[in-house]
């Protein structure tokens, strides 16, 4: 989703009778900004309005000049109610022959925005961030669907998150300042977990709860093949085995029946991934790891935060659940980021030390650790997001539950197979992956509508190159290999409208 800043003219058209008629696309544009969150006016356009406006109200008002002040300042108010506020901001570049015009080029660029306007001489001299009315309606009068649509969220969040982001440059406590601790408390109470620690990604997460679970070199660890490589990646990394067992062709998780034959006296732990959003069977692997005492399981819940199994957060399962804060996640930062979960003091103390080189105090390093840390900058940008994440949670439940509805009521939906959600969970719906048999093909339809799609995953994790040590062939895990040729994921984002999600069913 593109940005957009309206110039003061476009602005003037609409609230004049007179211009409104002769410049009726003016108005056709200040309606369509009306109803989307990435229109912006730049605050240096606010006093020009209003003394403008009450000029304009002489002819109706006389010189009554407190009336049409008033009046003026009405208007005033409600665009910085309805409108995002684009600061004009230091590095402004002045153009002494329009001073005016320059703070408004300043303001779109500190945006990233298009401004509309009518100037011509603004249209000819910015024509790489100048578009008139009639250029904007054209443009968007195309179907465009935004993946994941980072930008509305940041939009509707953007004064707390700048003002968030503000206390941390202002403090220069870039490295666990305040933001780091407010947030680990905070997960603590949003997930129900005793201990909560901040890191630099997901990937960092995972390698943070084999180390304080002293996985060594030699020792194994089941996953499953069909996951994001971090998942196996990190057990190779240090020198442990990954030991893979196929997937349930229902959820696409671990298939939990399978884990038990591939146990071996070197079988350390189980890192359970709980993929597009949902936990796997936790139950299932409770008993694994009663029968087998010294078993850990480790929760990768990458793409899964806030979702739950029988009613309890994933990221309070297991021994250990990790998340990311990738910024497409469902709870995401504006970088890397990264979350491990414990409800074990001991090994919440460990990982803590893990995070910063193994230091049990500063220069007295009791571990071998890593530089794992979450900065303070994103720690205070998910810190604001997760006040509405419960509410982001729902939409993306709505999203959802609309999308299996108006795809099934399709005549196609036959040649679809829908995702599906065990009756002991709930999803936080990172993902909406449908299987198809042609998926080239579809994919290939869909792109000419306008609607994005991806591929998570193309190849299981025993088929890659770099894992080709293990031994595994093509054969070995069907389901995972079945899966992903043809599985696909469509746009899914708490904001997708009915009308969005029913043009991507009836495009499938």
């Amino acid at each position: 989703m593109n940005n957009y800043l309206l110039d003061v003219n476009i602005i003037l058209d609409y609230y004049s009778v007179s211009r409104s008629k002769a410049f009726p696309k003016s108005v056709e544009v200040f309606k369509k900004a009306l109803t989307v969150n990435n229109f912006y006016i730049s605050s240096s356009s606010l006093d020009n309005i209003a003394y403008l406006k009450a000029n304009y109200l002489r002819d109706e008002y006389g010189d009554s000049s407190s009336k049409r002040k008033f009046l003026a300042a009405q208007i005033v108010k409600y665009l910085v109610e309805n409108f995002k506020i684009a600061k004009t901001p230091s590095y402004l570049e002045i153009d002494y022959e329009d001073i005016e015009d320059s703070q408004i080029i300043a303001s779109a660029q500190a945006v990233n925005a298009k401004v509309i306007t009518r100037d011509e001489k603004m249209l000819q001299k910015y024509d790489n961030i100048a578009l008139s009315p009639e250029e904007f309606l054209n443009i968007n009068s195309k179907q465009n669907i935004d993946f994941a649509n980072l930008k509305k969220q940041y939009f509707m969040y953007q004064p707390e998150l700048e003002a968030e982001m503000d206390i941390v440059l202002n403090n220069t406590a870039y490295i666990m300042g305040d933001a780091v601790r407010e947030l680990e408390t905070n997960l603590q109470e949003f997930t129900g977990a005793k201990y909560a620690i901040t890191c630099s990604s997901g990937t960092d997460a995972l390698l943070l709860a084999m180390m304080a679970l002293d996985i060594k070199p030699g020792d194994e660890i089941i996953t499953t093949p069909f996951t994001f490589i971090a998942t196996a990646e990190t057990i190779a990394f240090l020198g442990a085995k990954p030991v893979f067992v196929d997937i349930d062709e229902k959820t696409y998780n671990m298939d939990v029946t399978k884990i038990e034959e591939v146990i071996t006296s070197k079988t350390k732990a189980i890192i359970a991934v709980s993929l597009y959003g949902q936990p796997c069977d936790i139950d299932a692997l409770e008993q694994l790891k009663i029968k087998h005492s010294k078993l850990k399981i480790i929760i990768d819940g990458a793409q899964s935060f806030g979702s739950t199994y029988k009613d309890k957060t994933d990221s309070n399962l297991g021994d250990i659940s990790t998340t990311s804060f990738f910024p497409a996640k469902p709870l995401g930062c504006f970088g890397d980021g990264g979350a491990v979960f414990t409800n074990d003091e001991v090994l919440a103390t460990k990982m803590k030390s893990l995070r910063v080189h193994g230091q049990s105090k500063r220069y007295h390093h009791k571990y071998i650790g890593m530089g794992g840390r979450m900065d303070t900058l994103q720690c205070a940008i998910v810190n604001v997001k997760l006040k509405y994440y419960e509410k982001d949670l729902a939409l993306r439940q709505e999203v959802a539950s609309k999308y299996t509805q108006t795809i099934g009521a399709e005549a196609s939906a036959s040649q679809i197979i829908l995702p599906t959600v065990d009756k002991n969970c709930t999803s936080a719906w990172a993902q909406y992956s449908v299987r198809v048999k042609n998926r080239d093909k579809v994919q290939t339809k869909l792109k000419e509508k306008g609607i994005p799609t991806a591929v998570h995953y193309p190849m299981p994790l025993h088929l890659q190159e770099c894992f080709k040590y293990l031994g595994y062939k093509k054969g070995d895990f069907p389901i995972s290999e079945r899966v992903s040729e043809e599985i696909m994921s469509l746009p899914m984002n708490p904001y997708l409208s009915d009308e969005e999600i029913k043009y991507i069913a009836g495009n499938l």
